[in-house]
Order: structure tokens, then sequence, then C-alpha cells
């Protein structure tokens, strides 16, 4: 503890000391100051000064209340005999120390440490948001099937893109094959990220919710062929659940790609599959792969832009379909991860224009207990016994060669 000294001195024939000045000059004081220090000149004036400061402490008590009684109190505690320092410093920083005090007792701030590394997987969420990507798949299906009989026996509508580009027969089924390999690729970056099953879950209900989208979009305005060469089946005229079920079976069966001739009904065009599956599959490696995979990001995005481009050389769709595609798709992604790396999006206050989304709840119940990013880290997806197993087994070997060496 710092010594103290009163290095005062009021009497000059030119000068005395007001009581303010001796005010300040103890406000040096400690508690280790012992009433020998002060010389006896001083006594008389310092007794009067202290007067007046108590005089200006009652007076404004009742301003302050309780918080001075408990700040008085607690400083006595401390150092017995001597007021606390607050009472002699000027008005301004009195009150200031003082509202400061207030503030402390009255207001608690409830701060919880949520990095505290453990984000949970939540399984039997992923398991529901998996069973929504399915209904949403088979609405698309369903509408796809009612939607057949309607597709109108018209020339190919005017298309900018469609009607300046050479049409290559071959164009589908290559954009295809891209759109397999761009979602083998998402699928084994999510595979292998540590978690995998919120990212899961985030992604089918992403793509649960365009399929419903789509079943909607497709079934209110129905487009002729873009491709008049496309063979599809025979139109009914009496439409039974027997039928509607057997085309969603065809269809299912061929995972709604036509490279395998089990797409052979027509009327899906607005908006493009194709182009969602390309558009999330890029995005999902890009935002869950090592951000240093620059090669990788870029291969995809390639991949993604040529199968888009082969859709159009092989009119699987119109232009617009395409467009519409990338622009929902894209938004409903940026829109989702901006919402979940967001904690205070993700409460309900009236002030949360989130909250007008019909999916907000939706999202509110797979993502409320994911603090902030996912971080970038990953594992084989193997079950924790056989984790715990091999890492006691490299334990044990690496005991082993030490006592061997």
């Amino acid at each position: 503890m710092r010594e103290s000294s009163v290095d005062f001195h009021p009497h000059k024939k030119t000068h005395r000391a007001t009581l303010s000045q001796q005010s300040n000059t103890l406000s040096d004081i400690s508690c280790d100051t012992q009433a020998s220090d002060i010389p006896e000149s001083d006594h008389s004036e310092t007794e009067a000064g202290g007067d007046i400061t108590e005089d200006r402490v009652r007076s404004e008590f009742g301003q302050y209340g309780s918080v001075w009684a408990e700040k008085t109190g607690e400083r006595s505690a401390v150092c017995p005999g001597v007021v606390g320092r607050t009472t002699l410093l000027p008005d301004s920083e009195w009150e200031r120390e003082v509202v400061a005090i207030h503030l402390e007792e009255d207001v608690a701030i409830n701060i919880e440490d949520e990095n505290d590394g453990h984000i949970p997987g939540e399984p039997l969420k992923t398991l529901v948001s998996g069973f929504f990507l399915v209904t949403g798949f088979l609405a698309t299906t369903i509408s796809l099937s009612l939607t057949h009989d309607r597709v109108p026996d018209t020339k190919p509508l005017p298309d900018i893109v469609l009607d300046t580009i050479i049409y290559q027969r071959w164009g589908l089924d290559v954009s295809e094959i891209l759109l397999m390999v761009s979602t083998g690729t998402a699928f084994l970056v999510v595979i292998l990220h540590s978690h995998r099953l919120i990212i899961l879950r985030r992604i089918w209900l992403l793509l649960g919710i365009l399929y419903y989208y789509r079943a909607i979009t497709m079934f209110i305005t129905v487009l002729p062929k873009a491709d008049e060469t496309y063979i599809c089946q025979p139109r009914s005229d009496n439409i039974t659940l027997g039928l509607v079920v057997n085309r969603v079976m065809t269809i299912v069966s061929g995972g709604g790609l036509s490279i395998n001739g089990k797409q052979v009904y027509c009327g899906d065009y607005i908006f493009s599959g194709h182009t969602v599956t390309l558009t999330l599959g890029y995005l999902a490696i890009k935002q869950y792969s090592p951000s240093r995979f620059f090669l990788l990001h870029w291969a995809s995005f390639l991949t993604s832009c040529c199968g888009i481009i082969f859709l159009l050389l092989g009119r699987g769709h119109y232009s617009i379909d395409v467009v519409l595609a990338y622009w929902v798709s894209s938004r409903m992604w940026w829109t989702f991860h901006t919402m979940a790396n967001i904690r205070e999006v993700k409460d309900g206050g009236e002030h949360n224009m989130f909250r007008g989304l019909w999916w907000w709840h939706a999202f509110r119940y797979f993502e409320n207990n994911i603090p902030g990013p996912l971080p970038q880290q990953y594992s084989l997806p193997l079950p924790q016994f056989v984790m715990q197993a091999g890492r006691r087994k490299k334990k044990t070997e690496g005991d082993s060669e030490g006592v061997g060496s």
C-alpha cells in the first residue's frame, strides 16, 4: 500500500486555504494515514470541512438513497473512521461515481458462455428434416403427374436464349451427369464434416421448401415443351388415383432424371429442378469445405455453370426456368444461413421481420440450439465406439513403443 503524506501548507502571509482546497488535499488520505500525520494547526479547519461535506451528503442522500448508504458502509468497513473518498471529490466526479455504483447495483447482465465447444447434433431433428424433404419431393411428383395431362400441344414459347443457341440433343444427358458429380461431391464434403447432422438437416429443409414451391409453380402455369423432339407419355382423359400413384412411382424410381429413361412426363418447367440442385451443390461445397480448398470451389462453380449451359443446349428448360431457379435457391440459401449464424435473429422479438416467413417456426425448431456459425472441423463418419476403440488402440501401441525404446 502506498505511503500517504500531506504536503499542503495553509499558513502563508498572503493566502489562506479554503475549505474546498483542504478537502481536495484530504482526498489523498488512505486507510494507513494516522491522525498524527496531520499538523495540529490543520485539525480545526479539517473538521470544519468535514462537517460541511457531511451536510452536503445528507442533503443529497434522498436523491441516491440506499446506494450512498451501502457505499459509505462498505468504505467504513474497509477503512474504519475514514469517510469514503467519494465525499471529498468535486460534485461532478462524486455524482458520476455514485451513478456508476447505482448501475452496478440495479443492472444485472447475465452473460452465458455460448461458445463452450459443444454443438448438439440432434439426430431426431435431422430425421424430421429428411421426412420433410421426402414429402416435398412427393408433392413435386404428384404435381407433375397432374400437370402432364394439361401440357398444351403447341410450339415452344419464344426464348431469346434457346432461339439463339444451336440445339444439342446430348446436352440434357451431360447436364445430368454434371449434376450427379456436383451432388456426390457436396455429399462427400458434408459427410466428412464433424457437424454433418446439422448440415444435412439444413440442406434437406431448404430442398423440401424449394420442392414445395416448385410443386405449386409448375401446376399453376403450364408451359409447352421446350424441346419438340422430347418424347412424353400419352395424356389421359380419365385421371384416377391408381394412375397418379403409378406415375409417381415411375418418377421416383428414376430420381426425377431423364438420363435413365424414367422421366417420361412433361410439364415440369417453372422452375428448373436441375438448376436448383446444381446451385445448392456449389453453395454447400463453398460453405462447408475448408476455405483453403479454393481449387475445389472453382471446380464446383464451373461444374454447376456448365451443367446449366448444357441444360439449355439440350432444351431441358426455358431460360426463365433457370433464372427463377437460381434466384430462389440462392436467396433461400443466403437468407437461411444469415439467420442461422446470427443468434439475435432467432429471437422472436416484435422488430424481427423474419418472423413473417412461413417457415420461420420450422427454422427456429431446427436452429434454436445452434449458437452461431459452424466451425470448420472434419472427421470420419464412424460410430462413436469405433472411434474410441481406434484411439485406445493407437494409445496402447504408442505406450508399447515407448516401453520398448
